[in-house]
């Protein structure tokens, strides 16, 4: 039976180019220990949920709105069309 040897990996630091061993360097985005100690880590908590402003299929346009858009769509309509017929 064999032995099992332990293959070294080597790999250079981004920080500061020094030489490590390391299975998975990309998992500290290739540094070495004492790099990836000094630099700062953020722990993201959990996102608060946002509530929604508007009810699930409801327009932002009331009837009124829409009313008043659409008859003022016809006047000018007509104001068109009175100049291409008539003059």
């Amino acid at each position: 039976m064999k032995p099992t040897y332990y293959k070294a990996l080597w790999h250079n630091c981004n920080r500061c180019r020094i030489h490590y061993m390391s299975d998975e360097p990309h998992l500290r985005a290739h540094l070495c220990d004492e790099c990836w100690n000094t630099i700062p880590h953020f722990k993201v908590n959990k996102p608060i949920a946002k509530r929604p402003t508007k009810k699930p299929g409801r327009s932002d346009y009331s009837l009124s709105d829409i009313l008043l858009y659409t008859v003022g769509n016809l006047l000018c309509l007509t104001v068109i069309g009175y100049y291409l017929w008539f003059r």
